[in-house]
């Protein structure tokens, strides 16, 4: 019976919460009794009531919401009006009409995105040419990368990179052409170097310090001759002294200056063979000469050694 008049007296406290609009507390009420008694039909009833009530009064909340909002609408200010949109979502379930209302809303918002986008690519896309008309390339390569933040016309700044690297490139060379048809190879291939970090895939880049380089090497190599001619005889005294660790590097300055001289690499490829020879040959003695020591050890005082 206590039961009985405690569900009772529940029951009359959620009407008075239902009584004094408070929705919150006369639903959780319901909640509390229907865990201990699932089956009550006259508290779900209830409960339905509640949910219902509570769903038209937020409906007719977000209708007003809504309807302070359509300033910003009209005014295009499409990201304040998705903050304010964001704070009624957890609604949605209330008043469906709010899901498309903000698909709509963010819809206007990437539209009008893109086309401030667009619009400002634009604009620093002529700033860029007119950079690239002063010459001003290490600038323009920046402003254009900064562009690829917008994730629009990806290709289109792609090729301007590449553009702009080329056309860098050349003026370098046509500034540098004084140098480039002068003997000072090693300047000439560290501005190659200084030019690849711009342009690291260039061809022509790459066909010209080939060809330098070859021409370097033949500069050494008239550069040295008279040093080369002389060391050549020296390593034919050397190699007939029998003094093959040292032709062979002599050998190996010479080709040092002309990697393509045929007689030192003769000469290093016969020496290197000689002095492998000579060096089997010492090792051999060496063992030899030390067999004989033991031997005469052995003799001398065999009394110390154990036979196995």
């Amino acid at each position: 019976m206590n039961g009985q008049i405690s569900l009772k007296e529940a029951y009359g406290k959620i009407k008075e919460k239902v009584r004094e609009g408070k929705w919150l507390e006369a639903h959780r009420a319901c909640l509390e009794i229907l865990r201990f008694d699932p089956e009550n039909i006259k508290v779900i009833h209830l409960k339905n009531r509640i949910e219902k009530k509570v769903r038209k009064i937020n409906r007719a909340a977000l209708k007003i919401d809504l309807q302070k909002l359509k300033p910003l609408w009209k005014g295009e200010k499409y990201e304040e009006l998705l903050t304010h949109l964001k704070q009624l979502e957890p609604y949605i379930t209330d008043y469906h009409p709010l899901a498309k209302i903000i698909l709509k809303a963010k819809n206007a918002y990437e539209k009008q995105n893109l086309k401030q986008r667009e619009s400002y690519y634009h604009d620093e896309y002529q700033h860029i040419k007119d950079i690239i008309r002063k010459r001003q390339f290490k600038e323009a390569i920046l402003a254009a990368e900064k562009l690829r933040i917008l994730k629009i016309h990806d290709t289109e700044i792609r090729a301007l990179i590449l553009e702009l690297k080329k056309k860098w490139v050349d003026a370098e060379i046509e500034d540098n052409r004084v140098l480039l048809k002068s003997e000072k190879y090693e300047d000439i291939l560290f501005l190659y170097q200084r030019l690849f970090r711009i342009y690291t895939d260039s061809e022509k880049l790459k066909v010209m310090m080939e060809q330098t380089k070859k021409d370097y090497r033949r500069f050494r190599i008239e550069e040295k001759k008279e040093f080369i001619y002389k060391s050549l005889e020296e390593l034919r005294t050397l190699f007939q002294l029998k003094k093959y660790e040292r032709t062979v590097e002599g050998c190996r300055e010479i080709l040092d200056i002309d990697p393509e001289n045929k007689t030192a690499r003769e000469f290093l490829k016969k020496s290197v063979r000689k002095l492998n020879r000579q060096v089997e040959k010492e090792v051999i003695l060496q063992i030899q000469a030390s067999q004989k020591q033991l031997r005469e050890q052995y003799i001398a005082d065999r009394e110390n050694y154990i036979k196995i």
